[in-house]
């Protein structure tokens, strides 16, 4: 594995120090990157179970995933290994405005903030997808659940290159009707989706992060 990670220095300069978790290396896993048959990623998350919300980055310490029971809050704790089983919707509130269904399942690994540092990290892994297995945005009425629009990406087939490009294409032509967001069973409208970089998002977009 780390002999497909490249970093900027000689090697025989941080070979006594070599740090996976090292920004310059965690840098590179800040989306995902395919290695060998697995999909990684790191993510800074606050694993101290005193989070605060930020409207920007979202609830950085929780996941809600929607199963047979409704909504379940998955708190990730230090040195805890969650699975996030394929076909589970499963989103972080005020990080992106859709519920995220991957067809692999999903491996989280939470690592403990070291000492003065008010952030720890997970490990993401799953599956490479192939074929026609990939990742699906979806959005669901807050109301009473119903599924409203879905949009799927063959990640098995165009790659990761297309992944967040297609979320965002997916929340544009979900914003672009209100029909798309009226709930045909209980008459509810939803709020507007956005994706995961708040960079990318229009004035609407920014007050719906803030919203849900």
């Amino acid at each position: 594995m780390f002999s497909e990670i490249t970093i900027d220095e000689p090697i025989d300069k941080i070979i006594d120090d070599w740090d996976f978790l090292d920004e310059r290396v965690v840098q590179k896993f800040a989306r995902f990157r395919p290695l060998g048959d697995n999909i990684y990623g790191v993510r800074r998350r606050d694993l101290s179970g005193n989070a605060v919300i930020d409207p920007i980055k979202g609830d950085i310490s929780h996941t809600v995933e929607l199963g047979p029971k409704g909504i379940v809050e998955i708190v990730h704790a230090p040195m805890a290994l969650h699975v996030t089983t394929g076909g589970t919707p499963h989103r972080v509130r005020h990080n992106f405005g859709f519920w995220h269904i991957n067809d692999m399942d999903e491996l989280y690994l939470g690592l403990p903030n070291l000492p003065g540092d008010p952030l720890g990290h997970y490990i993401v892994i799953m599956q490479t997808p192939k074929g026609n297995e990939g990742d699906s945005w979806a959005w669901y009425c807050e109301t009473c659940l119903t599924l409203l629009f879905e949009r799927h990406f063959r990640t098995g087939e165009f790659g990761l290159n297309g992944l967040f490009k297609s979320s965002e294409q997916a929340v544009r032509h979900y914003n672009s009707d209100p029909r798309h967001r009226t709930c045909p069973e209980c008459g509810h409208v939803n709020p507007l989706g956005y994706a995961w970089n708040p960079h990318h998002d229009t004035p609407e977009e920014r007050a719906a992060r803030a919203l849900w």
